[in-house]
């Protein structure tokens, strides 16, 4: 598995796009429109583009965090003063690294992300994302880096999570080199030992981490007569939490992705699994359904308040919410205009944003419209305006704690390998 851009699109979702209405039930709400709410939204202010080139990198979103929006491209990363968008700070690349590859999904509570760079001297075709570097979002200040390239090419395992900070640490695992794992301060700690069975050693241990867990997924050859199982361990101190045996796909090689922490859900090839403190299975649903199935490659789901929103046809036309508490499907919905890219909102409750294609009311003409969406009732999306002709096209959005202003990352034009965050207020 390389660094490309199919495992990782959560900067390569394509714009909103009008996309024709299949006929069917949709839970008896009838058809949607995005028509009315048509005001326009205030835009607060949008950055200057910045390169990008999305081959061979896996990038987040947007971290959104206090008084800064960090964005984060080939190019470099740089933390904008929330109010304005001006420039607060720019990252200088860490001895021995060259771009941006990867980086943590979010940053903890106070503020610490880390961003994976290629090496400094990377030549065509190098796929190696092992420099590591954590900062310190409110200043910009890097605390700490660390160069974890061994041999010809290292780059993360986890295509969701390719790197988490947590309170306490910092985690990444490498393909061929294993799981990394560090102090806030940089101290390197030690992997948590795994008991795999005499005949399978640790090379049939997967390691997959989040900001809070660590999970350990053993699939031994059948000749070993070892069992599979999935062991759970917390982030902070590597302690084992719990043990689930016979838990990997029956004819597929283990392949897992921690999709939450809340609670700790995974993905394998074939199946959705939740799982609660003691390690009691949760939620076990199959991928595939009667009716489609479960996209959760990364930019095509989201997750809000231990509900699973994401589409499950192949025109990403229909939508399901799944409490992951219980596996309960909560809703269904087939849109007209799919609402994409979507993200958790800020505040309380369980809102979601989202963007999304519809009719200009009194016009004959398509815009853009920024629609507030309930992750646990489903239903129709409420439009609360429209974004200005001149918005780039939107690769995700984010908002503000408080829920007040959306944060847009966009392309200036479609197809243009570059990327500007645009800020609107509800």
């Amino acid at each position: 598995m390389g660094a490309k851009t199919e495992k990782w699109a959560l900067l390569a979702t394509a714009a909103a796009v009008l996309l024709a209405a299949g006929c069917g039930d949709d839970g008896g709400e009838g058809s949607d429109s995005a028509g009315g709410g048509g005001a326009p939204l205030a835009e607060e202010w949008r950055t200057k583009a910045v390169a990008h080139e999305p081959e061979d990198v896996w990038l987040p979103p947007l971290w959104v965090t206090g008084d800064r929006v960090v964005g984060i491209s080939t190019e470099g990363v740089t933390g904008h003063d929330a109010k304005t968008g001006k420039p607060a700070w720019e990252l200088a690349p860490p001895p021995g690294a060259g771009q941006p590859c990867a980086a943590s999904p979010a940053v903890n509570a106070g503020g610490v992300g880390a961003v994976l760079f290629g090496p400094a001297d990377a030549k065509p075709g190098d796929d190696s994302c092992a420099v590591l570097a954590v900062v310190d979002t409110t200043s910009g200040k890097l605390l700490w880096s660390k160069d974890l390239t061994s041999g010809d090419s290292a780059y993360p395992s986890a295509d969701v999570v390719p790197v988490s900070v947590g309170e306490e640490t910092v985690t990444v695992e490498l393909i061929e080199d294993g799981l990394h794992r560090f102090s806030l301060d940089g101290e390197e700690l030690p992997t948590p030992e795994v008991t795999v069975g005499e005949q399978c050693d640790d090379f049939y241990t997967d390691w997959r981490h989040s900001a809070t867990s660590l999970v350990a997924v053993v699939d031994c050859p059948d000749l070993t007569g070892a069992e599979n199982h999935i062991a759970a361990y917390d982030a902070a101190s590597g302690e084992e939490l719990w043990t689930a045996a016979d838990f990997t796909d029956e004819d597929q090689p283990a392949r897992v992705e921690i999709l939450t922490d809340e609670p700790l859900t995974v993905a394998t090839q074939e199946r959705l699994v939740s799982f609660g403190e003691d390690g009691k299975v949760l939620t076990d649903l199959p991928l595939k359904r009667p009716d489609g199935y479960l996209h959760l490659d990364p930019g095509d789901f989201t997750i809000r308040d231990s509900v699973l929103v994401t589409s499950y046809d192949d025109a990403t036309n229909d939508y399901v919410g799944i409490d992951l508490t219980t596996g309960k499907e909560l809703w269904k919905k087939e849109f007209d205009f799919a609402p994409h890219p979507l993200a958790p909102g800020g505040g309380s409750g369980g809102e979601l944003v989202a963007l999304r294609d519809g009719m200009i009311e009194g016009e004959n003409a398509m815009g853009e419209y920024l629609a507030l969406w309930d992750a646990r009732k489903g239903g129709e999306p409420a439009t609360a305006g429209m974004l200005p002709e001149n918005a780039g096209s939107a690769q995700a959005v984010a908002s503000s704690e408080d829920g007040g202003v959306v944060y847009v990352l966009a392309e200036p034009e479609v197809g243009e390998e570059a990327l500007r965050i645009e800020a609107y207020r509800r």
